[in-house]
């Protein structure tokens, strides 16, 4: 089965591999320590971001036009997006929500913004669904992630122990946007080897 034709359960499997591989990522960006940074963003954020654009916004690549190109470039989008998402709650604060505001506005900028790359670059033809589905996913992963951290935040538990919260997080999150962008897809006659997707 190729990897770019693969239908939803495996690509589930690798958004779960995805956030898994955060534990371990974060775990050697706090063994490095900040003085190691590179210019703008920290190790974890590279090394996840490169991880997710690989296992879950490239195999979404259906397009046989410059492929590598595609896969490349949604790499790269991957660690912007994860930078970005971060940094819009600051700009766009609920106060009345308090920190689960700022997760649902970071889990819903995420997944529109992955969705939307994955739209223009891999490229699809996609459904109105397809955006709404995003929408959801990345409200339902916020919300998740702020209840993770609700259950074992920094006067709960040791510094170690605080990255599992954190992986349980991208994990929902991840597969959450990663189930949405593919059953927003615009289906068409499945031909051997495509399971449907429809390329612009």
């Amino acid at each position: 089965m190729q990897f770019f034709s693969l239908p939803l359960t495996p690509r589930l499997a690798l958004a779960a591999l995805s956030g898994i591989l955060t534990y371990p990522a974060i775990r050697l960006d706090t063994i490095m320590g900040p003085e190691s940074y590179p210019p703008i963003f920290s190790w974890w954020l590279i090394l996840h971001g490169l991880v997710f654009g690989l296992l879950v916004m490239a195999p979404f690549v259906a397009s046989s036009n410059h492929k590598g190109v595609r896969v490349s470039v949604l790499t790269v989008a991957s660690v912007l997006i994860y930078d970005l998402a971060i940094r819009i709650p600051d700009l766009i604060a609920i106060e009345a929500l308090g920190d689960t505001g700022d997760f649902m506005v970071a889990g819903i900028s995420g997944a529109v913004l992955v969705a939307t790359a994955v739209r223009f670059i891999a490229p699809l033809t996609v459904t109105p669904a397809y955006w709404g589905f995003s929408f959801v996913a990345g409200l339902i992963g916020g919300l998740v992630f702020s209840q993770a951290f609700e259950v074992c935040s920094w006067d709960k538990c040791a510094e170690t122990w605080m990255i599992l919260p954190y992986a349980a997080g991208w994990i929902v999150w991840q597969s959450l946007v990663c189930a949405a962008m593919f059953l927003g897809v615009r289906r068409r006659a499945i031909a051997p080897g495509n399971y449907g997707l429809s390329v612009r």
